[in-house]
């Protein structure tokens, strides 16, 4: 990561709703915020332990490495299904692997947790019906992109450490954009510059997620995460701040997603090779006009 630009995420402990909303939600920059959770019982309660017991029965499916499993795809498909219990197990024992859980929406099967933790009102507008827990064993990542349906997102972290890579939608003509997707191309983990050149010219954020603590990400922000240790978390979300956000992320959901689903429904290698084709050919097109403008 040393040939990124990157700097760190501003950090808060406290912060007043309207200060929240000038200086971070309006200009749609990212802060880690200590305090956003300190009341909540799952800080405390939430182990692999705690879940094996309440939850363990359940049925979870398992997702491995992006670039393994239709990487184009907006939807990865599940790698396997197994017994919650038996997946906890393999987190708690901090054996790598790249086995994650994401968009689990536990609640909907254990409602009792629902008591453990609350919508913070820092914000108003949250999607109350929609948090998710999202699971990593150490040394698994998620790929860059940023949520499709644009909603703010409050991360909580549990257990162990998360690392975010973040940038802003102004960087997104260098990421190497998939389309009809809001995912990149570029693997994160092992950076190919001399495939995908153009990522040294974006500019962007790191920080490094602890237990307790709360990253909000703004509308649109592209993120990569990568699990340092066995760790899970809590998202709670709320609906873009503007209109014409709410109206681009319903678009993408009801229009977009559906669109890449028929196309890699009926011509699966040959639509998956065109958009890799298209992502990079886009990207290295805006250092060839960049290198022309610097020779004007």
């Amino acid at each position: 990561m040393k040939t990124l630009h990157l700097k760190p995420v501003d950090v808060v402990e406290d912060i007043s709703k309207e200060d929240f909303y000038q200086n971070y939600v309006k200009p749609r920059v990212p802060v880690i915020l200590k305090n956003y959770a300190s009341s909540w019982e799952a800080t405390s309660k939430w182990t692999p332990e705690y879940f094996t017991e309440k939850a363990g029965h359940h049925k979870v499916k398992l997702y491995g490495k992006w670039l393994d499993n239709s990487p184009t795809l907006i939807e990865m498909p599940p790698v396997k299904e197994v017994p919650f219990a038996e997946y906890l197990e393999l987190l708690a024992s901090s054996k790598p692997s790249d086995l994650r859980i994401f968009i689990f929406n536990l609640f909907k099967l254990e409602p009792d947790l629902l008591k453990d933790f609350s919508f913070t009102p820092i914000m108003d507008g949250y999607l109350k019906d929609h948090p998710y827990l999202f699971f990593g064993c150490a040394g698994s990542d998620v790929r860059l992109h940023y949520d499709i349906d644009l909603s703010n997102v409050f991360i909580t972290q549990f257990q162990g450490t998360k690392r975010f890579i973040l940038f802003d939608q102004d960087q997104t003509k260098y990421l190497y954009k998939f389309p009809f997707t809001t995912h990149s191309a570029v693997d994160m983990s092992n950076i190919d510059y001399n495939q995908f050149p153009a990522l040294k010219l974006a500019s962007g954020y790191q920080c490094d997620l602890h237990h307790g603590e709360t990253l909000f990400m703004p509308s649109g922000i592209w993120h990569y995460i990568q699990y340092l240790n066995g760790s899970f978390s809590l998202s709670l979300r709320t609906l873009s701040p503007s209109r014409i956000g709410q109206i681009q992320g319903a678009y993408n959901v009801l229009v977009v997603r559906k669109l890449d689903e028929f196309f890699n429904k009926f011509y699966k290698n040959s639509w998956s090779d065109f958009k890799l084709k298209k992502a990079i050919e886009r990207t290295n097109e805006i250092i060839k006009e960049r290198e022309i403008d610097n020779a004007l």
